[in-house]
């Protein structure tokens, strides 16, 4: 019997995250890990601003997986937990975003149009409600006297 030291996904169940954008939010080097160039286009569009030279040992990493679907989701709402490490939004059908409150690490799923190369309203919504909510955790005294 062979032992592998590296583990493996026997059930497919992780989404290969080959996409990688460095962006600035709030003072914070946010790295989003996905599976969609689009979707870091989408962050852009909310208002993250690139930031590629600033992926460092201090950078929270926060992947995100796109699901292709419905060109919008109507009724958009976003709904917010919050628990005492981590904070969750849950933005209709299969989208949803959590975020470790101490590590600023994330994780989520969203919706993206099947056509990649048009604006996509639904992916920009996901973002603005990330960046609203999540935004007073990543501003911190040190990084707004720096």
């Amino acid at each position: 019997m062979t032992h592998h030291s590296t583990p493996t996904d026997t059930m497919h169940r992780r989404t290969p995250l080959l996409q990688q954008g460095t962006f600035a939010l709030f003072g914070a080097a946010v790295v989003i890990k996905t599976n969609y160039m689009s979707i870091l286009r989408e962050a852009e569009n909310a208002g993250f601003l690139p930031a590629p030279g600033k992926n460092g040992a201090s950078s929270t990493v926060w992947e995100i997986v796109g699901t292709k679907g419905v060109d919008g989701i109507a009724g958009w709402e976003c709904g917010v937990t919050v628990g005492d490490h981590s904070l969750y939004l849950n933005m209709g059908p299969e989208q949803w975003f959590a975020f470790d409150l101490e590590t600023h690490d994330g994780a989520g799923f969203v919706t993206i149009r099947d056509s990649v190369s048009e604006y996509d309203t639904n992916a920009e919504r996901y973002f603005l409600s990330i960046a609203h909510f999540v935004g007073a955790s990543l501003r911190s005294p040190e990084r707004e006297s720096s």
